[in-house]
């Protein structure tokens, strides 16, 4: 299964960007969304923005995942 993460992008430099996922900063390629500002929400995936998504959607997702952060270890049964 793939996931994309919402994120926040804080800064742009060239192709990259400085983005905030929740807390969490990172660096990730914008080159395939050239059309992304300062200020928006991306979808990454595997380092690189795929998507731009809309404020409010982005936070109810890092919401969600943040939830999902407080179950228990899932191990699969024989």
């Amino acid at each position: 299964m793939c996931l994309a993460v919402p994120a926040k992008i804080l800064h742009i430099e060239g192709h990259e960007a400085e983005v905030d996922f929740g807390g969490i900063r990172r660096t990730v390629s914008v080159q395939l969304l050239p059309q992304a500002r300062v200020g928006d929400y991306v979808l990454v995936h595997t380092g690189f923005a795929i998507g731009l998504v809309d404020e409010e959607e982005a936070l109810e997702t890092l919401e969600l995942l943040r939830q999902m952060g407080d179950l228990e270890p899932w191990e699969p049964t024989a």
